[in-house]
């Protein structure tokens, strides 16, 4: 019996010896069928490698910097909103690589003080920054985001600007001097007796400054003559001294290169004063706005403006934000470039984190944030809200549009 034992024992270690011999052949890999571990396993009790391109922050927050108070409210406040909205369609569609976005808005107040210290408190940690909306916040607060080396879309809509801060500056709307000038030649080639202007203007708005300058150099070549400039100061209450030295200067029209509050002034001081005719008066961009139709009245009757978008732009997007914006604000129909602006940005944002595939990971904020600066500074072309745009060198290149106004009612120039 024994012995039995003993044969029987001996036989089950022999088998557990063969079962173990199999399995070591079956691990060593090679032969057709066998069983091999990836090579990428983990070894037991380590964690896999991470992905160096995942997101490491549980929300991506944009500071936006606006004159969400002061002289420019009116302009300001739609900005911000533009901001936000877009954050809002942003997350309501996945957010950015999976993450939320938040859009942190903070007042300037039409102070290039405030702006520097605006963008003073969110240069250290931003991986970009929107506005200030206004030129001369811009030109003030540029300097700290270039120094900082954050990428800065904002009111750098004109080339000296550009080139003072490039190359992490971009103009959200496209450049002021520009379209002034084509506004003024298409004003005056539509109504060929206009042969002398006079332009009032700002000149504390380096954007107006700038456009005012290019256009006394560079009308004259269309056969139009600048016969002189009328200063205008932001907030200016009473425009009948302006409005009488320009009538002194025997101009055949008048351009205000205005904001709407000012130049709804001047316009009315003008009719007031003999300018019968309205097709002798033409208005910039920055003056398209409720405050300047609703001041002015009816005196805007045969007067031209030209604006940076078209309020009744039929496209499906614009018209939604349209609908949006007239249930947040009373009814009234976006009229400033800042909306389609800081909307269209914010979605060109999106789109180069996703590509670059950048993580937030603070880290790696000084290489993302040059990654972004120059994928953004001279773009792919984007589907804005409002066609297509791009940067190039900074420089936005996108479509202006030219009216003239039946009663208070601008309507386009075809």
């Amino acid at each position: 019996m024994k012995r039995n034992k003993l044969r029987m024992s001996a036989l089950l270690l022999s088998l557990a010896l063969m079962i173990g011999l199999l399995a070591g052949c079956s691990s060593s890999g090679g032969s057709a069928g066998e069983s091999t571990p990836p090579a990428t396993a983990p070894a037991a009790g380590t964690d896999a490698p991470a992905d160096a391109n995942a997101v490491v922050v549980t929300e991506w927050e944009i500071p936006m910097l606006t004159a969400a108070t002061g002289a420019i409210a009116y302009v300001g406040k739609p900005a911000g909103w533009a901001a936000e909205y877009a954050a809002e369609i942003i997350n309501a569609n996945g957010g950015i690589r999976g993450v939320p976005v938040k859009v942190t808005v903070l007042d300037t107040a039409f102070d290039t003080s405030k702006a520097v210290t605006q963008m003073t408190s969110v240069v250290d940690n931003a991986l970009v920054v929107l506005g200030p909306m206004d030129a001369p916040g811009a030109e003030s607060a540029g300097q700290v985001a270039y120094d900082g080396g954050v990428p800065n879309i904002a009111a750098y809509s004109f080339q000296d600007i550009r080139d003072l801060y490039a190359p992490y500056v971009m103009g959200y709307m496209t450049d002021s001097e520009e379209g002034d000038l084509a506004a003024a030649q298409e004003w005056t080639a539509v109504n060929d007796d206009i042969k002398k202007i006079v332009i009032f203007y700002t000149p504390t708005d380096a954007s107006q400054a700038a456009a005012t300058e290019l256009l006394t150099a560079q009308l004259p070549d269309s056969g139009i003559e600048v016969v002189g400039t009328v200063e205008v100061q932001t907030g200016q209450l009473d425009c009948s001294a302006s409005a009488i030295q320009a009538l002194n200067l025997k101009a055949d029209g008048y351009y205000l290169n205005l904001r709407a509050d000012e130049a709804a002034k001047v316009l009315t001081e003008l009719r007031k004063r003999g300018v019968d005719e309205g097709r002798r008066i033409c208005a910039t961009f920055a003056s398209y706005d409720a405050n300047y139709f609703d001041v002015a009245g009816s005196d805007c009757d045969g007067t031209y403006i030209w604006n940076k978008l078209n309020p009744d732009y039929s496209g499906e997007e614009w018209q939604t934000l349209v609908a949006a914006y007239q249930r947040a604000n009373d009814g009234q129909t976006p009229t400033a470039p800042p909306v389609p602006g800081f909307y269209d940005a914010m979605m060109a944002i999106k789109q180069g984190i996703e590509e670059l595939e950048l993580t937030g990971d603070p880290a790696k904020l000084s290489e993302e944030r040059e990654a972004l600066g120059n994928w953004l500074y001279n773009s792919p072309v984007f589907e804005g809200v409002q066609g297509s745009f791009q940067w190039v060198d900074g420089k936005k290149a996108a479509d202006v549009h030219f009216f003239q106004c039946d009663g208070s009612a601008p309507k386009a120039v075809e």
